[in-house]
């Protein structure tokens, strides 16, 4: 369902104005910046607006001109702390423009494309509008050496091209026929670029009974002999009006002689009157939804307002007939609200906390309503509208703790048996995704919303270990904690209002999120690393440190083709020592014992922590023809100084030298592999033994000929070191005839 500027459906720390002075210098910091910035003398900077925050650092928001012409999408926000000192820009600029910004087409005629494309049956709500813009046309590519890039972070937008386009915004509400549609129209061409439905859906004290919040309390005005359902105590002077099935105007303020409000009974249909208790009741919640929305932003926040000067608003009810949703509207700077047919009528508080923060979003970061930012600003409004939901319910203060089970981390779910979405695991609707992925700016606004979603509830909550959870994220698979709902929405307002931009992806808000985070509670703090969980945890860059390490033995191998090498991983910083292994080429068990491929070349083995995905070891394999004869080297007469033989090596040369000479040679035997030594030596007896790490004698060869043999198999589930020894019995020596070790294993 499309809750739905402007207009926004609901379904498919204290802040400040920044003094003069500050706006001025960030204005002229950005100008100065330009050329560092890639931009040229062409562009130019407007302020779009600017807040001074709870620790006295400035923030002011610019929109981006090329020649006089708004860049869509084209912004930057400058940072300023306490001090003055400048702090590195939010940066979402477009560069390397190169346009005729005189348009073909004159504003009407690209309105007329269109009004031919969307064919409406009925007028206008108000006239279509057409600005001229630089649009740039984008596609998402990998990184540079992201070879499999699978992570938002592997990712980024390019821009293919540049075109001077008008922005057209249509509005239509019509019976059956309610929808907000914005197109990006060549003004050159007339060729129609993107399209994307912009409806953003989803001084006396009198008594209401609702239908979702039980008897509440409402601000009423006296006027006269009547009480009007008008707030004036709160700043923003809300209103409650009637439309009585039309589709619009303003409607009939609500008025009532005896300030006693509803019945609690569900508005069914249009032959109920909408003046009735049971009318009313829709009215008591819309006008208590705007309320505790006011107030959940007043307290936590310090914002007043919607657009935080207390710019009034006002809610309308019982819209056409049966509509099954409810949106804002920018342009009236009010929320309309349907009767429903499929649902109740759509006053829920979650409903009225989604739609006001679509209007919070629109005053602030102005989140793009198409693509990856669209899912954003409709994640943006379902977080703040479950959490001014569990506000309400809490007593008015937001708890430190919440259940998983409790009612916020679904969306809608009084307005039928069903929840719209599912926060905690999106997928649950059939059509949301639970992560990032590279096509998720292909979906309808209201499922591309799921990972952001999901993203705050294991912020807020933490992600389970227990794969058959509904919490568990297969990019986490060991969980992870949560801090609370009261500092995740803390970060998340932080970041909307002092870090995004219209263009801000998957990808930038995480950046923002944590940027949030270490502004609000330090880059080292428990806050910042349960931001970059609950992002890594939809897909959206690294999990966040955990002290886990991975070391892998031996780092380098060289080998003959199809030869074997036993790797072991060590594990450290976690009670979860197991491992995964990768390769690059040829093969290698769970055990870590690689075989190497028949082609000559290097590779690579991968030793991944299960306790941590993000913490590997690598090691590089040579694999070669060359030679496979290994040359004695003293000093080697103990097993500490043994010379290490290399895998690919099939014979080894050596000499004993003197009386006292002893030589000892480490090998690795894989798991299962049995290792054969066969020793031809000159005219001397010389023995031939075989060692453990630990001295224990595992085989020798003692005869009294030139030539001796061990056999040993190593019958363990991992690659062992052993040690050959070799020396004269009795003394026996030759500093001029060697002996040959031909090795098998």
């Amino acid at each position: 369902m499309a809750l739905n500027r402007r207009t926004y459906t609901l379904l498919t720390l204290a802040l400040a104005a920044a003094p003069a002075f500050a706006q001025v210098n960030a204005l002229s910091h950005l100008t100065n910046l330009r050329s560092s910035l890639g931009l040229d003398g062409q562009h130019s900077f407007a302020q779009r607006n600017a807040i001074r925050d709870e620790a006295g650092r400035t923030h002011v928001r610019f929109q981006q001109f090329y020649q006089g012409v708004p860049v869509f999408g084209g912004m930057a926000i400058t940072h300023t702390d306490a001090t003055g000192s400048e702090r590195p820009i939010t940066d979402h600029l477009v560069r390397n423009i190169a346009l005729n910004v005189q348009p073909n087409l004159a504003p009407a005629e690209a309105v007329a494309v269109a009004h031919g494309h969307l064919a409406p049956t009925g007028a206008y709500a108000q006239e279509p509008t057409a600005k001229l813009v630089v649009y740039p046309v984008k596609a998402l590519a990998a990184k540079a050496g992201r070879f499999q890039a699978a992570n938002a972070e592997d990712f980024e937008e390019q821009v293919i091209r540049h075109v001077l386009a008008y922005h057209v915004h249509t509005s239509l509400r019509n019976e059956g026929e309610t929808r907000d549609t914005d197109y990006i129209i060549d003004a050159h061409t007339g060729a129609i670029l993107d399209t994307w439905d912009d409806l953003h859906t989803t001084a006396a004290v009198g008594s209401g009974i609702s239908q979702f919040s039980g008897t509440v309390a409402l601000n009423t005005n006296l006027n006269g002999s009547n009480y009007e359902l008008k707030d004036t105590v709160r700043s923003m002077n809300i209103s409650t009006y009637n439309l009585n099935h039309g589709t619009s105007g303003t409607g009939t303020l609500y008025t009532d002689a005896d300030d006693a409000w509803g019945n609690g009974t569900n508005y069914t249909g249009s032959t109920t009157s909408t003046t009735s208790a049971t009318g009313q009741t829709a009215a008591v919640d819309a006008h208590y939804g705007v309320g505790i929305t006011f107030d959940f932003y007043k307290n936590l926040f310090g914002r007043n307002g919607i657009d935080g000067a207390g710019k009034a608003t006002y809610s309308r009810v019982h819209y056409s007939t049966s509509y099954d949703n409810a949106f804002w509207d920018d342009t009236c700077f009010c929320m309309t609200y349907g009767d429903g047919s499929s649902f109740k009528s759509l006053e829920a508080p979650d409903v009225a906390g989604h739609e006001m923060s679509h209007g919070v979003c629109a005053s602030t970061a102005n989140l793009t309503y198409s693509g990856e930012s669209g899912g954003l600003n409709e994640a943006n409004s379902d977080m703040f509208g479950n959490m001014v939901e569990l506000y309400a319910r809490n007593g008015f203060t937001m708890p430190a703790t919440v259940a998983n089970t409790d009612a916020c981390w679904t969306v809608g779910e009084q307005l039928s048996s069903t929840p719209l979405r599912y926060m905690y695991k999106p997928s649950l609707d059939g059509s949301s995704p639970n992560a990032w992925s590279s096509t998720v700016k292909n979906l309808d606004v209201h499922y591309s919303s799921g990972p952001a979603n999901r993203m705050f509830f294991f912020l807020s909550q933490g992600a389970s270990a227990t794969n058959t959870s509904n919490y568990y994220s297969s990019y986490a698979p060991s969980g992870f904690s949560g801090i609370g709902p009261e500092k995740a929405i803390r970060i998340w307002y932080k970041a909307l209002t002092t870090y995004m931009t219209s263009s801000t992806n998957y990808a930038a808000a995480r950046t923002a999120a944590l940027s949030a985070a270490s502004d609000l509670y330090g880059a080292a703090g428990a806050e910042y690393a349960a931001v970059q969980n609950a992002f890594g945890a939809i897909n959206v860059g690294a999990l966040a440190s955990t002290g886990v390490s991975v070391v892998l033995t031996p780092s380098t191998a060289t080998l003959a083709p199809n030869a074997t090498q036993q790797f072991t991983a060590a594990v450290s910083g976690s009670t979860t020592t197991t491992v995964t292994w990768t390769c690059t080429g040829g093969t290698v068990t769970s055990a870590g014992l690689y075989t190497a491929p028949a082609t000559v070349g290097t590779y690579t083995v991968t030793a991944t922590s299960t306790a941590d995905t993000s913490k590997s070891a690598s090691a590089t394999v040579t694999v070669t023809t060359g030679s496979t004869t290994y040359a004695e080297v003293e000093s080697n007469g103990t097993i500490a100084t043994a010379n290490a033989v290399g895998n690919a090596v099939t014979k080894i040369t050596g000499f004993i030298g003197t009386t006292t000479d002893a030589d000892y040679f480490k090998v690795l035997v894989g798991a299962g592999a049995t290792l054969t030594v066969n020793m031809t030596g000159p005219a001397k007896d010389y023995d031939l033994y075989l060692y453990n790490a630990s001295g224990t004698k595992l085989a020798s060869s003692t005869g009294t000929t030139s030539t001796e043999s061990v056999t040993y198999k190593n019958t363990g589930t991992a690659g062992v070191n052993y040690y050959i020894l070799v020396k004269g019995y009795n003394k026996a020596y030759s500093t001029t005839a060697g002996y040959t070790l031909a090795l098998t294993r």
